[in-house]
């Protein structure tokens, strides 16, 4: 049918079809080239720093570009061993701090959303207005607070900071999947007897787990991540694993005035498996929470 309906077109109308095809195909063609160079060299770093994580450091200074075949796993031990406790360190105040945002932000938002008081319009505005400050203004102030109050060179002192920098946006984001929940389910519960404490942790909270999932990637990449904050605030002992990996230069060769490469490279792979197994295992959640909010229900 569609062959005979082809025939029927006069042959002007066939060649400008058949070059508007051949265009898309070479649009396509030339789009999915662009898109896999772009990946390859998005990972070509990746790659390099994987192979030589697996190489002895004197065969990286004879070959760079060699590959690590047969792979060494020596590097790994040295760096697992001597990153774990910062390691350990940097998840501990990961979690507490995305606890201490949550607990915080989950009611204000819903206060935001649900509820009507005095000044709650105003509040949000301002609660908006922090969210616009950019964070490396506010260093010298929360250094000057932080050394007023004693928190310098504890953990809970640093914790205490993220938390309190993490509300603007977890609030922002939080308040507005809350007024996008539907209005008839905390009727209904209202009706029920249900009070609004008990509508946040029964309706509100169990809806809004992809925005929460998005919540904790989005301030456990800011904290994990995070260098300039841990430096100002942190003594050498309690150091974070990016301060580690910093100064992280083990002599462990016989190059002993060169940089050990292989072990290095190894702790920057081990360092980068948190963050590629939160974005394996709740990527999801993380799509459907930036997304959650886009249309009204």
């Amino acid at each position: 049918m569609h062959s005979q309906e082809s025939l029927d077109l006069p042959a002007h109308t066939q060649q400008s079809t058949q070059t508007y095809r051949l265009q898309r195909r070479l649009g396509t063609t030339l789009q999915y080239t662009l898109l896999a160079l772009l990946l390859f060299f998005s990972f070509f770093i990746i790659l390099v720093m994987v192979a030589m994580s697996l190489r002895p450091t004197v065969l990286i200074y004879a070959d760079f570009w060699a590959l690590p075949w047969p792979p060494v796993p020596t590097n790994y031990q040295t760096a697992v061993l001597d990153l774990i406790p910062s390691m350990l360190r940097t998840l501990f105040i990961s979690l507490v701090s995305i606890l201490g945002v949550l607990v915080i932000a989950c009611p204000s938002a819903y206060a935001f959303a649900r509820m009507k008081f005095p000044g709650s319009g105003v509040l949000f505005y301002v609660v908006l207005a922090v969210m616009m400050i950019p964070g490396i203004i506010l260093l010298t102030p929360h250094f000057i607070l932080a050394q007023q109050l004693q928190l310098r060179g504890t953990l809970y002192g640093l914790i205490i900071f993220y938390i309190a920098g993490g509300q603007p946006f977890a609030i922002f984001l939080l308040s507005t999947f809350f007024r996008s929940q539907s209005e008839e389910i905390f009727e209904a519960a209202r009706i029920d007897g249900s009070s609004e404490l008990h509508s946040l942790l029964r309706i509100a909270i169990p809806l809004a787990w992809p925005i929460l999932m998005t919540v904790a990637i989005l301030n456990f990449l800011g904290i994990y991540d995070d260098f300039i904050w841990p430096r100002l605030m942190l003594p050498q002992n309690l150091e974070t694993l990016v301060l580690a990996l910093e100064r992280y230069n083990p002599q462990i060769g016989e190059y002993s005035n060169r940089p050990e490469l292989g072990p290095q490279a190894a702790g920057y792979v081990f360092a980068s498996l948190p963050q590629l197994l939160i974005f394996v295992f709740a990527m999801k959640y993380f799509i459907q929470g930036l997304t959650s909010g886009a249309v009204k229900a």
